[in-house]
């Protein structure tokens, strides 16, 4: 069977639900393109989002240990999944240290940091390495395990029955998780409820206003994961965190580090042709690829700044 027929027999044993716009609260959309989710546009506010989308049985199914580790007897990269989550944790915290640097930046002083959607909690080594009391919230069962097995603060779950104080973080933060949430308005209203007074949320997006989905479109890397519900420009992402009590303080592009083996496997997402898919898997999946590391910056995922606003406002 071949790469795409195994994708699309994949793709067709999820079921999914019909969504209106999270913004409008209405379905009035555009049919943009299926890339391979069916890609819409809400006609009054602009969000790109998809419909019908996975449902929470899909998701579970979607965050298995095969999304963030593949088969060792199969070591290509699925179109859903990491080559190896937990051997890039090296590349992955010198990301996580950069980002935690612009949270300080914003922050009004080192505290308590809850990064959603933390994975196996990478990001929470960097924050206590660089001071913070951290913990996370993660829905897959196999990152849970292993943050823990670490001695990591991880809750299983989402934010929906995270039992958290109010007003008890400095900071929380979502790096490339919003796009992954199936109630984005909520859990950004959560967020807020959470922070202290003026404190900040820092996020990353893969972002539509972006020169790389001008260029590709429905070959746009922000689409080939089954499980992104959204898709947002600064306009978007401004007036959903305006609706759940931000400003959007700062926007700005940052990149990551990432190891020649995880940027080469990202050229399955752009050709067809097997026989240079092939190569580029067997160069991936070397040693040497694996251990080589670079900083990239495509201009594509926004960063935001949301600082939540005083309740005089």
């Amino acid at each position: 069977m071949s790469g795409t027929e195994k994708e699309q027999n994949t793709l067709e044993s999820y079921s999914r639900e019909e969504v209106p716009c999270v913004i409008c609260g209405v379905q009035d959309a555009e049919f943009l393109f299926n890339a391979p989710e069916r890609i819409v546009k809400c006609r009054r506010c602009g969000l790109v989002y998809v419909n019908p989308r996975l449902d929470v049985e899909s998701l579970a199914k979607v965050y298995s240990k095969d999304y963030f580790v593949s088969d060792a007897d199969d070591p290509g990269v699925d179109y859903k999944a990491y080559a190896n989550y937990i051997s890039d944790e090296k590349v992955i915290l010198r990301s996580m240290n950069r980002r935690m640097k612009k949270v300080e930046k914003y922050a009004l002083g080192k505290g308590r940091v809850l990064d959603v959607g933390c994975a196996a909690a990478f990001s929470l080594l960097a924050a206590q390495q660089r001071g913070w009391k951290a913990e996370g919230i993660e829905y897959s069962d196999f990152c849970v395990d292993y943050a823990r097995s670490r001695g990591l603060n991880v809750h299983h779950g989402g934010l929906d029955n995270f039992q958290g104080t109010p007003e008890s973080f400095e900071a929380i933060t979502m790096w490339d998780y919003l796009e992954h949430s199936s109630n984005p308005l909520e859990e950004l209203k959560t967020c807020n409820r959470l922070l202290k007074e003026r404190g900040v949320l820092v996020l990353s997006i893969p972002n539509v206003d972006s020169w790389s989905y001008a260029l590709f479109k429905d070959k746009w890397i922000g689409f080939k994961n089954i499980e992104h519900f959204y898709f947002y420009s600064r306009k978007t992402l401004t007036r959903i965190a305006e609706m759940a009590g931000f400003e959007l303080e700062h926007s700005f592009y940052q990149g990551k580090y990432l190891s020649l083996s995880f940027f080469l496997s990202r050229v399955q997402y752009y050709t067809d042709f097997r026989p240079l898919l092939k190569a580029v898997e067997n160069v991936a999946n070397c040693r040497l690829a694996k251990n080589i590391s670079f900083y990239l910056n495509p201009f594509d995922i926004l960063n935001v700044v949301l600082r939540k606003k005083d309740h005089t406002d």
